[in-house]
């Protein structure tokens, strides 16, 4: 059975109610105060570089836990 492209799904009565992140516990995470031109650099420097800032921020992560990048106090200051 087919629903087709304009088929929609009705609300579960059941259905929870809450941010995404107490949905998933693993994988998700909502990060504050990243100013918004900040986060619109990095989108727009990931998409001419041929990336996505998932990719930016998984290898800058992966970085800081093998040690081979420190964020030193200024740096912090200056975004």
């Amino acid at each position: 059975m087919s629903l087709g492209p304009f088929a929609t799904l009705k609300k579960s009565p059941a259905a929870p109610v809450g941010p995404l992140a107490r949905l998933a516990t693993t994988g998700i995470y909502l990060l504050r105060g990243i100013p918004r031109d900040l986060q619109g650099a990095a989108r727009a420097r990931a998409l001419t570089q041929g990336t996505t800032v998932h990719s930016v921020l998984l290898r800058a992560l992966r970085e800081y836990a093998a040690g081979s990048w420190t964020p030193r106090p200024e740096e912090d200051r200056e975004s």
